[in-house]
């Protein structure tokens, strides 16, 4: 009686983790369980309480105690909680954006921002995670201070644990002769040792020089 208590709860936890999409198993694993399920006879009511298990959102570790011994056979994967991260990441991007444009800026130019630059900013912030595992996820950390006068940084991606830069946010004033002042937004990424300049698109100002960043002066 015990032995099969301890199948059913083996069988209940392994449904639980698929469920949720933690657990691939085997083919061979499969093929043992349900082998090994015990068969209700007819008209058997179950006496048992239900199993139910607390997950904690901020940590995805399997516990021993759930595991059979062989625990090679399963594979985490973690897609929804990339997925997670990477919207916060924007949400933040957003925040601090505004944060560094100041008032008069952000009157001008918050629509093209969100309409042009948002979206292509998304993309290659994916893709430069894409093949970040649990463990890098872990350690990744988002920078909360732009920088204001004239400097360009928006935000940084960094390694806590390093210390290195996995991605950078940038803007720059640019003033191309005869054409006014105009905003170019790019990205540094440590796919390239942040080695090139990449453009996500160009927001125009105008002829007169734009006020400097985090500025809630009319010039």
């Amino acid at each position: 009686m015990i032995v099969i208590q301890l199948m059913k709860r083996g069988i209940v936890i392994s449904s639980a983790l698929l469920t949720f999409g933690f657990l691939v198993p085997t083919t061979d694993f499969v093929r043992e369980v349900q082998a090994e399920t015990p068969q209700k006879a007819t008209g058997e009511t179950n006496s048992e309480k239900p199993l139910i298990y607390q997950v904690n959102e901020h940590s995805y570790d399997l516990f021993d105690e759930v595991l059979p011994a062989k625990t090679e056979q399963y594979i985490h994967r973690n897609v929804s909680s990339a997925d997670l991260l990477n919207n916060f990441f924007i949400k933040e991007a957003v925040k601090q954006s505004m944060m560094k444009f100041g008032t008069v800026i952000t009157e001008k130019i918050s629509g093209p921002f969100e309409d042009d630059i948002l979206p292509e900013l998304e993309y290659v912030l994916r893709e430069t995670t894409k093949t970040f595992s649990n463990e890098d996820w872990e350690k990744v950390k988002m920078s909360n201070t732009p920088s204001a006068g004239l400097g360009e940084k928006i935000f940084h991606l960094y390694n806590e644990e390093t210390g290195e830069d996995i991605f950078r946010f940038h803007v720059r004033r640019d003033q191309p002769p005869k054409q006014g002042y105009t905003f170019n937004f790019h990205y540094h990424t440590y796919l390239d040792q942040h080695e090139k300049h990449h453009t996500i698109g160009n927001i125009p100002w105008g002829k007169d020089m734009p006020p400097r960043w985090n500025s809630m002066i009319r010039v």
